[in-house]
């Protein structure tokens, strides 16, 4: 076997191997959330009972992933549905009505296992039958935050938190401050505020809990979740 033809083999060899090699996998992108909408009712739900409907989630398909994670919650009762292993990019789930969730999607790889990119977080409310005006979301606690640490300013902080309705409906607010659990009656001056945040008068190196309830302006309102934090 002479050279050339050695030469000739090992060229097409090199070739060959370099258009077919396959190109290396690329990391999970994160998702977009697409439906139900964020902040609303819920619009793509189906009624299959007097207590439930199956509702219709989905979101972009994004490159590098394997299986989708949905991950659901009750703001409610903090019950929480999670669907693991979805190949597509949509699927129903059966939930109860009359609760406002909150929802979002992981992306999984194969070739990435410890990168697992989290989609952002949407809520959306879920009628009753027959229900003409949702409740309000809960109000998200926004500072201080759980377990926080706080320093007041001459004994005074400034509370703050967020709200939404999923009928557009203005919303007022209680705000509910004390030592025991965040359920004691509060004074006037927490009561009925049109604004998200408050500047309360707190005792030092306390430990205090904290709530807010919202009401829309058809007389719904909602409770928050209850959080501690403590004074310096």
């Amino acid at each position: 076997m002479n050279r050339y033809f050695v030469f000739s083999i090992f060229a097409f060899f090199t070739i060959f191997l370099s258009c077919s090699g396959s190109s290396d996998p690329i990391p999970p992108s994160q998702a977009t959330l697409s439906l139900p909408a964020n902040n609303e009712n819920c619009s793509s739900g189906t009624s299959i009972s007097s207590t439930q409907s199956s509702v219709e989630f989905s979101w972009s398909d994004v490159s590098g992933v394997t299986t989708y994670s949905l991950n659901i919650k009750n703001l409610q009762t903090n019950a929480e549905i999670i669907r693991s292993g979805i190949t597509s990019n949509s699927i129903s789930v059966d939930l109860n009505k009359g609760y406002a969730y909150e929802w979002y999607v992981t992306s999984v790889s194969e070739d990435y296992p410890d990168d697992q990119p989290i989609s952002s977080k949407w809520r959306f409310y879920l009628k009753n039958d027959g229900e003409q005006n949702s409740a309000p979301f809960p109000a998200e606690l926004i500072n201080p935050k759980s377990g926080e640490v706080i320093e007041l300013t001459a004994g005074i902080f400034e509370m703050q938190w967020s709200g939404t309705d999923p009928d557009g409906d203005d919303l007022t607010y209680t705000l509910y401050v004390d030592k025991i659990d965040g359920k004691q009656t509060t004074p006037e001056e927490l009561n009925n505020i049109s604004d998200t945040l408050k500047q309360v008068q707190l005792d030092s190196n306390t430990i205090y809990y904290w709530r807010v309830n919202s009401h829309d302006s058809n007389g719904n309102s909602t409770y928050s979740q209850i959080r501690s934090f403590r004074t310096e």
